[in-house]
């Protein structure tokens, strides 16, 4: 079993077959999903794409790969998280329906080594302030993606370095935190 940063958790969800197809449950209200979404995304990569490393402030992603393979990466930022520091990849694959819930301060991304479609829900929506990346090959991360020359969006070719992305998370976080005070 793969360890986790404390509060990231990744489920098997039952897919029901009959001779029509099959119909699986991605998301119920009544689970301990750890996440209330208020929006819900859909996203198509080609193959080799790398999408992050991002960090959120408040918001939670819930993610289901529907097609082909997503790699999660996930590295805990959260100075007083008890993971601290711990770093992971796990796979997410269509064919067997898993759904992966990524809380505030674990920064993450996605490689999609074939063409794969990912639904995901979030928390709170998208706000360019909760959006903080860094260059997914950043060695601080302790990411170990296994991949070489992924497909970047010019934001991620650009980005900074893990600590600027962390110094800018915790200055965020404590921003939000007095206004709410």
């Amino acid at each position: 079993m793969i360890k986790l940063p404390l509060g990231c958790v990744v489920r098997d969800l039952k897919t029901h077959d009959d001779d029509r197809g099959n119909l699986t449950e991605i998301f119920r209200q009544e689970w301990d999903a750890g996440i209330e979404p208020v929006q819900w995304n859909f996203v198509r990569s080609q193959a080799n794409v790398l999408r992050g490393v991002h960090v959120h402030v408040i918001h939670s992603d819930y993610l289901v790969c529907l097609e082909g393979t997503l790699v999660l990466a996930l590295s805990d930022i959260r100075p007083e998280s008890p993971t601290h520091g711990m770093a992971t990849t796990v796979t997410l694959k269509g064919s067997k329906m898993q759904a992966a819930l990524v809380p505030p301060g674990v920064a993450h991304g996605f490689h999609f080594p074939e063409v794969s479609s990912l639904c995901y829900s979030v928390s709170h929506y998208w706000n360019t302030v909760d959006e903080i990346g860094c260059r997914w090959d950043d060695p601080a991360l302790g990411l170990d993606w296994d991949i070489r020359d992924p497909a970047l969006s010019p934001r991620d070719t650009t980005a900074g370095s893990a600590a600027e992305m962390t110094q800018q998370y915790l200055a965020v976080r404590a921003q939000m935190s007095a206004s709410r005070a």
